[in-house]
């Protein structure tokens, strides 16, 4: 009987011992799933642009410090840029990766268009060569942007936007109403030459009819002599006020304004260029190292002398020691060689220093127009 209920109990001691495992064994492999799907949502990288089987892929990170709320991008034989590729509300914030993907046409580079939060310039960035590209870096350096390629075999390189990309909507606004201006001016001048041309044929014509009237009656004169004499000088005495008119018609225009266009400059930044090289901090060397092992010693008790090996011996040649004890001591044994690699360090180096340049933004006449480069 007492057998029974041993055996009984035992039982029921090991199904709540697997039950328990296999609760433990459940909670573990929930808590795996849920820490793999956090992962899985931490590495989730946003696209931009569609992704189709002719779409090329590209990754980049926002390193500006700011938000980038226009991002665009064309095949560069294109004429203009496409639709913001950024929906309304949605923003590339600072460290963010995505993902972009674009279309080129064959023997094309890619243009890319960047804008930034509250900030009316766009930067183009024309002919940006994605082959073998590893990664871009869209940075911000002298309020401009920039993007940092780097090549899968680990060189990079700085672009910087087209001079002409980085206006203000006022400065295309004041340049488009130049041009509007000087094509008025053109068509103005236009007009008036094509007018004076037509008046001009209108006095050859006038002539021209007043000289054979003349003629006419000069030769209806010599006819008939005695009835009309005196209607030749009425005729020559009334073209004689057609010429004087058509002399003061002209010299009554008033005198047509020439542009004196003086060149306009302003000075702008070059940035520095350079770039990243290894360079030999500590060079390779090897280490001697030495070998340490713990050995027994022998030691005279009353003049501390090292007798191991001939205690007997030191004791009785010596009158005045008396006994002794031993101790364990670490010693050098040998040496080995440890060898120690050279140590390199990634530095920049200054290839041309930041500089400024002249650079030409328009011309301007002493009457106040503008017109631009």
């Amino acid at each position: 009987m007492k057998t029974k209920q041993i055996l009984t109990a035992g039982a029921l001691a090991l199904s709540m011992v697997l039950s328990g495992g296999m609760l433990t064994g459940c909670s573990n492999s929930s808590t795996k799933d849920t820490k793999t799907t956090e992962v899985a949502k931490k590495k989730e990288v946003k696209t931009l642009g569609k992704k189709t089987k002719d779409a090329k892929s590209l990754k980049f990170t926002n390193n500006t410090g700011k938000k980038i709320t226009v991002f665009e991008t064309k095949s560069s034989s294109e004429e203009s840029f496409g639709d913001n590729l950024l929906d309304d509300g949605d923003a590339v914030t600072n460290k963010e990766e995505r993902t972009l993907y674009y279309v080129l046409k064959e023997n094309d580079k890619l243009d890319v268009k960047v804008g930034l939060q509250d900030q009316n310039i766009t930067f183009v960035f024309k002919d940006v060569d994605t082959e073998d590209t590893k990664k871009v870096d869209v940075s911000l350096k002298d309020d401009k942007v920039n993007l940092d390629v780097t090549k899968k075999d680990g060189s990079t390189a700085t672009l910087t936007p087209s001079e002409d990309s980085a206006k203000t909507e006022d400065e295309k606004k004041d340049e488009q109403e130049v041009k509007q201006e000087e094509k008025k001016e053109e068509t103005a001048k236009a007009d008036s030459s094509n007018k004076s041309n037509s008046s001009e044929s209108k006095k050859n014509n006038t002539a021209s009819t007043s000289s054979n009237s003349n003629k006419n009656n000069s030769s209806s004169s010599s006819s008939k002599p005695s009835s009309k004499p005196s209607n030749s000088g009425n005729n020559s005495s009334s073209s004689k006020p057609s010429n004087n008119s058509g002399s003061n018609s002209s010299s009554s225009k008033p005198a047509e304004h020439k542009h004196d266009w003086v060149a306009q400059y302003k000075t702008v930044n070059v940035p520095e260029k350079g770039h990243n090289e290894q360079v030999l901090v500590k060079d390779a060397w090897d280490e001697q190292v030495p070998i340490k092992e713990m050995k027994e010693f022998t030691f005279c008790s009353t003049c501390g002398a090292n007798i191991t090996g001939h205690a007997v011996e030191h004791l009785e040649n010596s009158l005045n020691c008396q006994g002794y004890y031993t101790d364990w001591r670490e010693v050098t044994t040998g040496y080995q060689t440890v060898h120690h690699d050279a140590v390199y360090e990634t530095r920049y180096v200054v290839d041309s220093p930041a500089t400024t340049k002249q650079e030409l933004v328009g011309y301007k006449c002493s009457c106040g127009k503008t017109k631009s480069n």
